[in-house]
Formats: structure tokens, C-alpha cells, sequence
């Protein structure tokens, strides 16, 4: 072999979920492209990765382009490296589902393009000692880890032109440093630079120079289409590594394997890549993590340390972040019911068909996009956390019938800690419906899911600080569009809308169903709106104590006591309320009876607030509204409505939530919406609309007052606008 080897390692991927739009957009700038160039180039070997997800979508969508793939494979021009199917977070999922992740993208791989992988990419690069045995299980021999993962281990930077062996209770693996070196100059700068890098190997015994990184980095980020191939940098990229033939070969991970013994053992550390580890950490923590690596980086002895600095650990993003630990623990939950389903009636027939269906739809709720936040990151992209959640409601539906017959539909009722978070929660389970209840943060409901339309109704997210909010203040009164060019993804800080960072509010609470305020009278819709309605934070916020439950009834009966301070000294403030729940085939009815008392009148007018949050993702969109009184209006709607009757109304997901109250109340309607990065810079998110029902009595009424709230959720006959009657 030549005396430097180059190893390169592409990979394409596409979230559950994610518009079509946006994956022909990523086909036609960069998966495309980048084939038809490296087909113009037999003698460039590479190594490829592409997600069951996405070859799906290939497959059916771009046939032409799969049989290019299969040319290319049939010639030995490409390598294709397997990995988990719908690209999780592997040590986020049970070992039994790595399996079935890894086996399936390997049966898909062997069956469409002749041979099984031996190579598998790790989601995100999120590495943990634990993996080995499952990878190993799952049929894998080598994995490619950032070197900032070896670097960590100990090891120098003249020590990662070879590859290593790892083993966790004598199974073996094989582990291959990817190089920053490589990956910061491909593609940002010119062919020539690449060149220097590789040229260091030179002298070297058998060096390798691997590099793991995205495809759509060729393409899809901006500047880097034009820069690639109307400028044609990778072409002329292609082309220098032929002209270097004589003293520099490309090659496939499995062949550079094959020929090369590893150069010793060696055991990584828990890691990602360093954007990652830096995200995964509390805001406080990660501008503290940034200063820390910007200080190493200027200092004279900084390179001493800055290779053992480590954010935190992936997992950190389900502490950060609530609604993806509740997300994650669906997950779980869906997993363990469907192992236990398996393992109970193996032999019927009827029912392992419907568990394979199950099971399709668990590992698609697996997909890793939506659990966690970053540049790439799509918890703050609502279409694809309902994506995710939709495809583990269906699984959750498949499982009921499974375990019990239809037409003897049973509510179950049960309390545990379900989200591991320290509280034990009230979990409510129906053919129809399926409730998360939360006495420890204000007796709210933080799930809702219509079984018949697959959808997780309240799907929404907190708005809290993010490490780059400030960039928002500092620059997003401008709207200049990003200057086209090869710049890395990570410094991209533009928006197309001014004056976003007016928006940059953050909740005291999480976007919860079922909230109780008391509040000044005096208040109005703004205040709701901008966090002033001087609430109290004990009936808001804190810890309801659970009276009863039945499953029999459907019922929960929270109760709590908190001093409420006004002028002329505190009241105290006895509340209840009791949520009950049923539902008749495709109906789901819940209500809500609140019960308020005061042990005297309080000298300042108090009003009574309910709040429900909604999410049907598509704020302006024509096909979902709100109804009151014949009047439409989209959902981003914010103000008062006065009404006996409210409807929301979504004909995408076919759901109708009719919202009325006795006594009638006032709807306060704010949308929420969060100012999130992604890889094209700031943008604004719709998370649903936040609906406060209020209730202002007179105040002699106020030493005992009762209101109750009804939520009627159906599926819309198809073609219907929604009905108010």
C-alpha cells in the first residue's frame, strides 16, 4: 500500500419527520452532487454511511440515484458502514433495541447492495464504554470517533494516524480516530491545505488519515453548494488526490483493517464532538465551558490541558431539558410494554403481526433528532418531536390491542416516578387516550394523547435562557442574509427577522395543561402575555397534594393551601380540583371542576385562571384554527376571545378540541414561540398557544367559587371545517 493512506468516511442522514421539501433540497445540493462527482473519480474509495430513514426515502423517491449507489458498490468503488437504522443516541435506547437498530440497517444493506456492513456509525459520535459489547453483539467490527475521544484517553496527536482495539468483557472492537484536522479543512478550504495535512504522514510507517463527517456539509450548508460544486471545489479536491497517487492512496475503512493490525488497546472515555459536550451542559455551565476553551486556546500553555477540557455527557440534555426526558421515557415505556408483549404471546399469529408494527414504530420514535438541542438539533422543531411522538403513540395504540380486546375498552390508572425526576406522576391509560397528571408541579397534565389521530396534543416547550441568546440580543437587529462562502456551520449567526430578540421571554413555569392562577383582577390578556399577572406561585407552580384517584370513575381529586399576599396582609387560599376523563370511541371527553376558597374576602379583587396548552404545529396555516362564534383565526393568534364556546380546529391531523366553561369565562389565547438556532441561523418557533380561562366574580363571591372546564377532543369526519354546536 502507498505510504499515506486517506480514509474517508460520509455520512447522510434525515430525521423522522422531516419535510420532504427539506430532504429534495439536501438530494438535489448535496446527495446528488457529491455521487456524481466521486462516480467521474473510480479510482477515490471511500466509505459510506446513510441511515435506513433516509435510504428509505432514497430508495423510493430517487431510484435512479439507489442504482448508482449499487454501481458503485459493485465496482468496490464504496464501502457502506451500517449503524442503528433510525439513527438514535444508542446508549440512550435498551440493549434488545440496539440490536434490532443495528441488525436492521445491516439486512437492509445486505439485501439491497450485496454484503452486510462491518462498520457502524455512531449517532452524534456519543460514545460510551458500554457500547462495545452491543455493537460487537450486533455484528459490528469497527466504529470512527472523533480524535478528541483518543486525545482524551491520553494518547498524542502523533499517535492517531492508525487504529485501536477496545473490548469490554473480552468482545472485541475496533476504533479509528476521525481527524479535526481534516474535517475543519474539508471543505472549507482549499485542496492544498487538505494536502499539507496528509503530507505530514509522510515518512511515517502506514499512516492513516481517516475523517468521519456529513455529507450535507458538501451542499446543504450555506455557502457550501456554490462553494463546492458551481465553484467547483470538489472536483478540484478529487482530482489533486489522483494526481498524488504516488505517494497517497484512498481507501475503505474495512480495507485499511484488513491490512493493518491495530496498534494497541486502548479504552475511550464517555465523549462526543466538542460542540456537543459543550451544548449538553446547563446555560450557566455551558458559557462558562466556552470562556474556559476560548482562555486555552489564547493561552501560551493552552494546548497542554485544552484536550482533556470535556463538556458534559449527552444524557445532560434530559435534565436540561424536561420534555425530552418525558419523551425519552415514552420511549422506555413503549419498549418495555412491547418486550413484555413479546415475550407473553410469541406464538399467535395475529398478534406478531401486530407487534412487528410496533416495533417499527418504536425504533422510528427513536430517532435521535428530537431529544436534544444544538446547531443540528431538532427538540425545538416541533414537526419533528410530533414526528417522534406520533410514531410512539402508534406504537402505544398497536400494544392495546395487542394486550386487550376492543370492544372492552379498560382505563387504568397507576402512580410512579415514570420520568425518573424524584416525583411519582399519575399515569392515565385508555384505548382512546393516553395522560401524564403532575401533583408536584401544580397538579397539571403534561401529555395528552388522542390515540385515534396518533397525536400528543400539548407537545409544547418551555422557553428558557439558551447560551446564544445573547448573540440574538447583540445581532438580531439585523437581516442581512449569510455572505455566501465555505464558512463552518457553527459560525453562522444571522436572522431574517429584526428585532427578534423582543421576543426573548422566559416562561416561570412548564407548558403544562390544567394550570391554576390566582391573580389580581385588574389584569388583563397582556399581562398573561408578558409574565405579569402577579399569580401565586404556590397554586401555580407548587406541589398539589392527590386526595383520590379512580380508574373506576376516571378521576383525580388534587388539593392545595397557600397564603396569597395582598394589600392589608395575606389570605389564605383553599383549592381544589378535580379531573376527570372518559372516552367513547373516537371521543375523548376531560373536565376540569375547580373549587376556591378564602378564609375572608380579600380586600383586593382576585380573579380564577385555568390554562390548557395546545400544540397543532402550524400557526398560519389555513387548515387549522380557531372557531368561536363563526369567526375563524389562525393560530397565532393573540387576545381576548369572549365566547361560551371555543373550538380548535385541525384538519391536517383531523383533531377538533371544543373548549367550554360554566360560569362562562373569558379566553386569553397567547402563542409561544421560542427563538431557536439551526444551521440556517436564528428563527422564530411556534410551540403551540397558551389558552387561560378566566373567571372574574364579583368580590363577595369570592369566599368560595367553583368553575369547571370541559375538553371535548374528536376526530374529524374527513372534509369537515369544525362545528360549534
Amino acid at each position: 500500500m502507498s505510504q499515506v493512506t486517506l480514509a474517508l468516511l460520509i455520512h447522510s442522514h434525515q430525521p423522522v419527520g422531516n419535510f420532504d421539501h427539506v430532504i429534495e433540497e439536501a438530494y438535489q445540493k448535496s446527495y446528488a452532487p457529491f455521487l456524481e462527482a466521486l462516480a467521474r473519480h473510480p479510482r477515490i474509495r471511500v466509505s459510506l454511511h446513510y441511515s435506513g430513514v433516509l435510504l428509505e426515502w432514497l430508495e423510493n423517491r430517487h431510484p435512479e440515484f439507489f442504482e448508482r449507489l449499487q454501481q458503485l458498490a459493485a465496482r468496490g468503488q464504496v464501502e457502506f458502514v451500517g449503524g442503528g437504522y433510525y439513527e438514535p443516541i444508542l446508549p440512550a435506547i435498551p440493549d434488545r433495541d440496539k440490536q434490532t437498530q443495528l441488525r436492521k440497517l445491516s439486512d437492509y444493506l445486505a439485501k439491497h447492495f450485496g454484503r452486510a456492513p462491518r462498520g457502524a456509525w455512531v449517532a452524534e459520535r456519543v460514545w460510551e464504554p458500554g457500547l462495545v459489547r452491543p455493537l460487537h453483539e450486533g455484528g459490528v467490527e469497527y466504529v470512527v470517533l472523533d480524535d478528541t475521544h483518543f486525545l482524551a484517553a491520553g494518547l498524542e496527536s502523533s499517535e492517531l494516524h492508525t487504529s485501536y482495539i477496545t473490548e469490554e468483557t473480552g468482545a472485541p472492537l475496533r476504533l479509528i480516530p476521525s481527524l479535526q484536522s481534516l474535517r475543519y479543512t474539508i471543505p472549507f478550504q482549499e485542496p492544498v491545505e487538505t494536502l499539507r495535512v496528509l503530507e505530514q504522514g509522510k515518512g511515517q510507517h502506514d499512516a492513516l488519515f481517516a475523517m468521519g463527517d456529513d455529507c450535507e456539509k458538501f451542499g446543504v450548508w450555506p455557502g457550501t453548494y456554490t462553494h463546492c460544486y458551481t465553484n467547483g471545489w470538489l472536483e478540484r479536491f478529487l482530482k489533486v488526490l489522483e494526481d498524488e497517487g504516488a505517494w497517497l492512496e484512498t481507501t475503505t475503512l474495512s480495507d485499511f483493517l484488513d491490512a493493518h493490525p491495530p496498534s494497541g488497546r486502548i479504552y475511550l472515555p464517555t465523549a462526543s464532538y466538542a460542540e456537543m459536550m459543550e451544548w449538553a451542559l446547563p446555560t450557566e455551565a455551558s458559557r462558562e465551558f466556552k470562556t474556559c476553551l476560548e482562555e486555552a486556546e489564547h493561552s501560551p500553555w493552552g494546548g497542554r490541558f485544552q484536550r482533556f477540557l470535556r463538556g458534559g455527557l449527552w444524557q445532560n440534555f434530559l435534565s436540561k431539558y424536561a420534555e425530552s426526558n418525558q419523551v425519552h421515557k415514552f420511549m422506555l415505556e413503549v419498549s418495555r410494554r412491547l418486550d413484555e408483549a413479546e415475550t407473553k404471546a410469541p406464538s399467535q399469529r395475529k398478534n406478531r403481526h401486530v407487534l412487528e408494527e410496533a416495533r417499527t414504530h418504536l425504533l422510528s420514535g427513536q430517532c435521535n433528532d428530537a431529544y436534544w438541542h444544538g446547531v443540528f438539533g431538532g427538540l425545538y422543531a416541533p414537526h419533528l418531536r410530533s414526528a417522534v411522538l406520533r410514531n410512539l403513540v402508534q406504537a402505544e395504540s398497536l400494544l392495546d390491542r395487542a394486550e386487550a380486546p376492543a370492544k372492552n375498552p379498560a382505563l387504568h390508572i397507576e402512580t410512579r416516578d415514570y420520568d425518573v425526576d424524584g416525583h411519582p406522576e399519575i399515569l392515565i391509560r385508555h384505548p382512546a387516550f393516553g395522560m401524564v397528571a403532575r401533583p408536584a408541579d401544580g397538579g397539571t397534565i403534561s401529555s395528552l394523547r388522542f390515540k385515534p389521530a396518533s397525536a400528543e396534543l400539548v407537545n409544547s416547550l418551555m422557553r428558557r435562557p439558551e447560551p446564544y441568546h445573547e448573540l440574538v440580543r447583540q445581532k438580531a437587529i439585523s437581516h442581512e442574509a449569510p455572505r455566501e462562502g465555505p464558512a463552518s456551520i457553527h459560525d453562522q449567526v444571522w436572522t431574517r427577522e429584526p428585532n427578534m430578540a423582543a421576543l426573548l421571554r422566559y416562561d416561570r413555569y412548564a407548558r403544562h395543561a390544567f394550570r391554576t392562577y390566582v391573580f389580581p383582577a385588574a389584569k388583563r390578556c397582556e399581562d398573561f402575555d408578558y409574565f405579569r399577572l402577579d399569580e401565586n406561585g404556590d397554586l401555580a407552580g407548587g406541589p398539589w397534594d392527590v386526595v383520590s384517584q379512580s380508574a373506576q370513575t376516571g378521576s383525580i381529586e388534587l388539593r392545595r393551601d397557600a397564603l396569597h399576599r395582598v394589600n392589608g396582609g395575606d389570605v389564605r387560599l383553599h383549592a381544589t380540583k378535580i379531573l376527570t376523563t372518559g372516552g367513547i370511541g373516537s371521543t375523548w371527553q376531560l373536565a376540569c371542576r375547580s373549587n376556591l376558597s378564602t378564609d375572608r374576602t380579600s380586600p383586593t379583587p382576585l380573579a380564577l385562571g385555568l390554562e390548557l396548552v395546545f400544540n397543532l404545529l402550524a400557526p398560519d396555516a389555513p387548515d387549522r384554527y380557531f372557531l368561536a362564534q363563526g369567526v375563524r383565526r389562525p393560530l397565532e393568534f393573540r387576545g381576548e376571545i369572549d365566547s361560551p364556546r371555543l373550538i380548535l380546529v385541525d384538519k391536517w391531523q383531523r383533531v377538533q378540541i371544543a373548549l367550554e366553561a360554566e360560569p362562562a369565562p373569558h379566553w386569553w389565547i397567547v402563542p409561544i414561540e421560542t427563538i431557536s438556532q439551526s444551521e440556517t441561523g436564528f428563527e422564530r418557533v411556534y410551540q403551540g398557544s397558551a389558552i387561560l380561562a378566566v373567571w372574574k366574580p364579583n368580590p363577595p363571591s369570592w369566599r368560595d367559587i367553583t368553575s369547571t372546564l370541559r375538553v371535548e377532543i374528536s376526530l374529524l369526519r374527513s372534509g369537515s371545517n369544525g362545528r360549534e354546536g
